[in-house]
């Protein structure tokens, strides 16, 4: 009996006792006789533990789970669950996918649960727009390296890339070797990256064709300098340039002096230059020789004129003068008066004159 003699029972164990104190004794069937009693008390219901208190880790893009952290209560003999069913030791439940999650704190010595309360892992953020993104500057052979300038999205919350690697809050990026390039935006807040946008910087312009060209006029000596004539490449950007510094849209060079001139083709939308094509504009021609020349018939009082020969030099192209004005391509004059008479010889082909 656990009432102090009042009820008794065959069996040993007594279930279900509230808690208070119970006074334990013993009755022989046969004899009717009873023990003394002995007090025994069944304490009372333990209190459940605390309410938990957590701290929650959201998801970001980089990592899309959340983390639980129990703050309180925390004690040797305490475990924790977020479902109700499955208690460990830890504080720390990491890798949640988004979701509600049921926080309970179980006491292992009493068994006891304290009431549950919901925390809440969010949706993995959304990535930013893919950038709006374009090659603002292409090489040419001045700058052969590019540039390309996001548009969209702005925003402090963004940084850049263009190798999906490393980030700048610049919008530009500048000294590009031909390519093409990803770039993609992202959020410093929560780490999210777009999908990426593919821009193309194009390859360095290829130099135009060395240039064909002539010297179209050789200095003489009326005319003692030279002209040269650029005949290709042609085109609306073009520029000609005789001596590599100066150009001209012009494919006609005069006046040049004596030497040899490399003749080079610069494209003013990309700045490439062609390699030389050397031209020479030839020397001033000489004089032809002094004459030598002759009275071959003086006067007489027969014949009161006298003739003056040229005996060199003499060529094809030469023609003599025996006042340094009129010019005659034989070699011999006559009917000249008396009289003083400068010979002089002209080279036709080069306009040059004899002392």
């Amino acid at each position: 009996s656990v009432d102090a003699g009042a009820t008794y029972q065959p069996g040993l164990v007594f279930m279900g006792l509230v808690p208070g104190n119970y006074m334990v004794m013993v009755r022989d069937t046969i004899t009717g006789c009873t023990s003394t009693g002995t007090n025994l008390t069944v304490d009372p219901v333990p209190d459940a533990p605390a309410t938990a208190m957590a701290n929650v880790t959201q998801p970001t893009c980089t990592t899309p789970t959340g983390t639980i952290d129990i703050s309180a209560p925390i004690g040797g003999t305490l475990q924790y669950s977020i479902d109700g069913t499955t208690y460990q030791s830890g504080t720390t439940f990491a890798g949640n996918p988004p979701g509600t999650y049921p926080i309970t704190v179980r006491d292992t010595v009493t068994g006891c649960v304290s009431s549950g309360i919901n925390v809440t892992i969010d949706p993995v953020p959304d990535a930013p727009a893919a950038p709006s993104a374009t090659a603002t500057q292409q090489p040419t052979c001045n700058t052969p390296t590019g540039t390309i300038t996001v548009t969209t999205p702005l925003g402090n919350e963004f940084e850049y890339s263009i190798d999906g690697t490393t980030y700048q809050p610049g919008l530009e990026f500048t000294g590009l070797a031909s390519g093409t390039y990803p770039v993609t935006v992202r959020n410093i807040t929560n780490g999210c990256v777009s999908m990426a946008t593919n821009v193309t910087i194009d390859p360095i312009t290829a130099d135009p064709a060395a240039p064909t060209a002539s010297a179209t006029e050789q200095p003489t000596c009326t005319t003692p300098t030279g002209t040269i004539t650029v005949t290709a490449p042609t085109g609306a950007t073009l520029e000609y340039s005789v001596d590599g510094i100066a150009f001209q849209m012009g494919s006609v060079f005069t006046g040049l002096a004596p030497g040899t001139y490399p003749v080079t083709v610069i494209d003013t939308e990309t700045g490439c230059e062609s390699l030389p094509f050397d031209v020479v504009i030839n020397p001033i021609p000489a004089d032809p020789v002094a004459p030598t020349a002759t009275a071959t018939e003086q006067p007489t009082c027969n014949t009161p004129t006298g003739t003056i020969t040229v005996t060199a030099p003499t060529g094809a192209g030469l023609e003599y003068s025996i006042d340094g004005v009129t010019y005659q391509p034989g070699t011999s004059f006559s009917f000249l008066d008396p009289g003083v008479y400068p010979v002089t010889v002209l080279d036709t082909a080069t306009g040059c004159e004899s002392e």
